[in-house]
């Protein structure tokens, strides 16, 4: 089968120095290995070019940026884009609210199918708004021509569903096992102080990911904080990038909380560095309140590391609750610190989750366990000619 991947947001990825799970690079090099034909078409801008990505040693699948305006984050292209698309049996295209889905699914609604990740949150205040509008202009071509979609969790499908597009399979994000350097634990100097202080009897409450609001790292401290009180030899390890203002305001809340001898933050860290990172810590914790899959979650389930976390779109595929991981459904610092604890001092119980997490990933999420799943979906289009 010839399978061509678009993304169809804006803005410039390249390929060449790109250390993180580029999904569509990561699904790319799935369906290659096993025997379709897929390339990847990026944004390019007012340039065009075409990379050649190796997938296996000395076998490369083809990734081109072609001409296209940015319009409100939109990658919209030129006509180039659709005579590319005539090479290729199946097109595969995110999302739902994107303004190039809906143009392609005017122009080759045969062989679109459109990977979605949105669904409905409270916290999403603007992007709710935004609906009323993609519901009034894209709904009625979704449902004339019939497109079909796959979703990276169920509740992105019922999502959709609820709109009255029936045609839906949530299939699921995976995890680049070889974009990760999965085989290696490449150690930095971070984590050889981080093991350090391991040696000496320090545990590990980990977040790894953007500071911001939607992350929720104010009751994340909060919940910390109560922890730090039951347990001594305790620290919370952050890494990730945010804007100065929110930064600001966490930073504030150390402060507040009287806990900056227990935090250790680091803005950035290179993909290759993370799962040394990840198997040092104790207890992963992302508060999030709302989250498309998280990919963190991933890694952290791959990576020995039990996750406590929401109830959202990556959890409800990823988590048996109780078994490879926690999800907590609400914002109660008590319950937080408790389960948290829980981890913190039953090992056993902790080397089970991450047994079973990292079976689950293994077996289910990654690129290439989710290619079968894609492939049916694909065919069941295919036969509708």
């Amino acid at each position: 089968m010839k399978i061509l991947i678009i993304k169809t947001s804006s803005g410039f990825v390249d390929v060449t120095k790109a250390t993180y799970n580029l999904q569509e690079i990561g699904l790319a090099r799935a369906f290659n290995r096993q025997g379709h034909k897929c390339d990847v078409v990026y944004w390019g801008g007012k340039n065009e070019k075409v990379v050649d990505m190796e997938y296996d040693e000395n076998k490369f699948f083809q990734v081109y940026y072609l001409k296209a305006i940015d319009l409100l984050k939109n990658g919209i292209y030129s006509n180039r884009l659709i005579e590319l698309t005539k090479n290729y049996d199946i097109v595969h295209c995110g999302g739902y609210d994107q303004l190039e889905s809906w143009i392609l699914a005017r122009k080759i609604p045969e062989k679109l199918v459109i990977y979605n990740g949105t669904y409905y949150s409270e916290f999403n205040v603007n992007y709710n708004r935004k609906c009323k509008i993609f519901d009034k202009f894209f709904l009625p071509r979704y449902k004339k021509k019939n497109i079909c979609f796959d979703t990276k969790s169920r509740l992105s499908a019922k999502f959709l569903k609820d709109r009255g597009i029936n045609d839906v399979t949530a299939i699921g994000v995976g995890i680049d096992l070889e974009q990760l350097k999965a085989k290696k634990m490449i150690k930095s100097e971070f984590a050889t102080q981080i093991q350090e202080q391991k040696d000496k009897g320090i545990k590990f409450v980990t977040y790894i990911g953007r500071i911001e609001p939607r992350r929720n790292i104010i009751f994340l401290l909060e919940v910390f904080k109560e922890i730090a009180k039951e347990k001594e030899n305790i620290k919370l390890l952050m890494i990730g990038k945010g804007e100065e203002k929110y930064k600001n305001e966490c930073f504030n809340k150390i402060k507040q909380l009287g806990i900056e001898d227990k935090i250790i933050y680091k803005e950035y860290m290179k993909q290759e560095f993370l799962p040394k990172i990840y198997n040092l810590s104790d207890v992963f914790l992302l508060p999030t309140r709302y989250e498309i899959f998280g990919m963190v979650l991933l890694e952290a389930m791959y990576f020995n590391v039990p996750v406590v976390t929401t109830y959202n779109g990556g959890s409800d595929m990823l988590i048996d609750n109780n078994s490879n991981g926690i999800i907590i459904k609400d914002f109660n610092v008590e319950n937080w610190k408790n389960k948290s604890i829980e981890l913190l001092e039953n090992k056993v119980l902790s080397d089970e989750i991450c047994r079973k997490a990292k079976e689950k990933i293994e077996k289910e999420f990654t690129w290439d366990a989710l290619v079968p799943k894609f492939i049916e979906l694909f065919n069941k289009i295919l036969k509708k000619d």
